[in-house]
């Protein structure tokens, strides 16, 4: 006769395994991986159901707690790894954990959790992210961004983030209230910044961004854990991010912390805060490069203005001092030719208009050639200006050297006038002692052996004197001579 097995009651049996339990896992703690199927919370406890599988089946499940008393050491050890406690206790996450095993006869068995290890965790973020980071590589979008122009003069922003959150409101009071530029027209997208839903808002705000006309993106988010900034490491807002036409300015979490979108972002700051900096400090950079731009074409036109005054006076001075060589020339030769001043005078005349119009015209060409040499170099100014300076210092140095050249010219057009009209002046008063035109007023010119009776000295009595006029001459013998302001005649 077989032996029979010895019957228990279920009470016998669980009060066994609990005795067996307590004495082999009395003092003893074991790590253990699990999934998390199911977290609740209630007055401080956290209830846990924990489950293995494999291939999509379930090969264990288990009851897990941690006491209010063990939570406050295992949320301080979670936040050393910038983790919060709601990031881990998430139902479908791996964990890696510390606990104590007991078994009640009334409940059965249950796993006490003193730590959890975010090693499982921490890893699988960084696996995540470096399987994106060479998705965007191997699809040519990780570096696109870096390729978009960024102005110095960002005034139209889309501002994507949550206006409920202290980050938003802190780059809006940055940005609005400096000291150097605040007339920024800002486009809001409202989106959320934490859960799986704000991955596809983040998303869709960066596209819709790319339909309106503004100079930049900023994608703003205050600080959090790891898990909460991990959203900002999903391929679909880096993929949208780096596929934008306009740059994208990212100030996400704090200085510590750095998300794939960093990465792909024309630039990176480090918070909100800095983000906003960035757009105005651009301009207040760009304000003063411009001003001492300014500054120094003023400096090199006036420069320029003076060294072209003072060429242009000494141009002047040498063509008075020309003119009035010519005259004293054409005097002397007036006074040697009263001989024979009827037969050579006009052509006498002729040739003196001739070489007056030729130094003239030589005096013209000079001062026109510096004039042009000095158009010439401020052109060049111009030129080199133009491909240094943004499109508004242009306008500003293309109207400074036009006034430069309209005021060269006035002045040239000035000295030139000054000395036609000299020269005028001079014919006019070379005609008023033109033989012919005296002769046509009425008056005679006497000579004496061929000499102007006022150039003779010597007695002239009995001389034979010719007297000439416009048509004809007189031939005469001199008997008396009457002196002006002298009463006696001879």
């Amino acid at each position: 006769m077989s032996t029979e097995a010895k019957t228990y009651t279920l009470t016998q049996l669980h009060v066994s395994i609990e005795n067996w339990v307590r004495k082999t896992f009395s003092v003893k703690q074991v790590w253990i991986t699990c999934q998390i199927a199911k977290a609740n919370e209630k007055n401080g406890h956290y209830y846990l159901e924990l489950v293995d599988s494999k291939d999509g089946l379930r090969t264990a499940q288990a009851k897990g707690m941690i006491w209010r008393t063990s939570f406050g050491a295992i949320q301080k050890q979670l936040s050393s790894f910038d983790l919060k406690t709601s990031d881990v206790l998430k139902e479908g996450l791996e964990i890696k954990c510390l606990v104590t095993v007991n078994f009640h006869k009334v409940y059965g068995m249950s796993l006490v959790i003193s730590q959890i290890d975010p090693s499982i965790l921490l890893g699988d973020i960084e696996k995540q992210k470096a399987e994106t980071r060479k998705r965007l590589e191997k699809e040519g979008l990780y570096p696109l961004q870096k390729e978009l122009y960024f102005g110095p003069v960002i005034k139209r922003i889309a501002l994507i983030g949550s206006p409920e959150t202290s980050g938003f409101e802190d780059f809006m009071n940055e940005l609005m209230n400096n000291d150097i530029f605040t007339n920024f027209k800002v486009k809001i997208f409202p989106v959320g910044v934490q859960s799986q839903e704000a991955v596809d808002e983040i998303t869709n705000a960066i596209q819709k961004a790319n339909l309106y006309d503004v100079d930049a993106i900023a994608i703003v988010r205050g600080g959090g854990s790891k898990m909460d900034l991990h959203i900002f490491n999903s391929y679909s807002i880096c993929s949208a991010s780096a596929r934008s036409r306009i740059p994208i300015i990212t100030g996400i979490g704090h200085e510590s912390d750095n998300c794939l979108i960093d990465e792909v972002a024309h630039t990176s700051m480090k918070t909100p805060t800095a983000a906003a900096k960035l757009f105005y400090m651009n301009i207040g950079v760009f304000a003063s490069s411009l001003s001492n731009t300014s500054k120094h074409i003023q400096l090199q036109v006036r420069e320029l203005l003076s060294q072209s005054s003072g060429e242009l006076q000494f141009y002047s001075g040498i063509l008075y001092e020309r003119v009035d060589e010519i005259i004293q020339v054409n005097d002397l030769a007036l006074n040697k030719q009263d001989q024979s001043l009827q037969y050579s005078f006009k052509t006498y005349l002729s040739d003196t208009r001739e070489a007056l119009n030729e130094s003239l015209h030589q005096l013209q060409y000079v001062v026109f050639s510096s004039i042009q040499i000095e158009l010439s170099q401020l052109d060049s100014l111009g030129s080199f200006l133009g491909h240094t300076i943004e499109t508004y210092l242009q306008d500003i140095a293309t109207k400074e050297l036009r006034q430069v050249k309209d005021l060269l010219f006035i002045r040239a057009q000035f000295v030139l006038r000054s000395s036609q009209d000299y020269l005028d002046f001079c014919t006019q008063k070379l005609g008023l002692v033109d033989p012919n035109q005296l002769f046509e007023k009425g008056y005679t010119i006497s000579t004496i052996d061929g000499k102007d009776i006022n150039n003779i000295k010597g007695e002239l009595i009995q001389k034979e004197m010719t007297t000439h006029s416009s048509g004809y001459s007189v031939l005469s013998t001199v008997n008396k001579i009457i002196k002006k302001n002298d009463k006696t005649r001879n």
